[in-house]
């Protein structure tokens, strides 16, 4: 895990202490790499994990969401997939 400055205005910057390399994340992007920073989660146990906390009708809208977040923090080598 990085180091996350949110300074509360929609985005955050994270520092990925690995690589050295800084990004701009989306509040929902932190959200997800803070939840998956506790323990490793299948994307199944991801998506029980943030569905009571996200306020969203469609489950299929938070699925996809989900998957677009894993795949470009995966993108940024900021996550690793099994």
């Amino acid at each position: 895990m990085g180091r996350i400055y949110d300074a509360g205005e929609g985005d955050v910057v994270y520092f990925d202490s690995n690589s050295g390399d800084t990004h701009l994340l989306s509040d929902f992007a932190a959200y997800i790499l803070r939840t998956i920073n506790t323990r490793s989660l299948t994307t199944e146990e991801l998506l029980n994990e943030v569905t009571p906390e996200i306020e969203s009708g469609d489950a299929t809208e938070l699925e996809s969401a989900v998957a677009n977040v894993l795949a470009q923090l995966q993108d940024l080598d900021i996550v690793i997939a099994d």
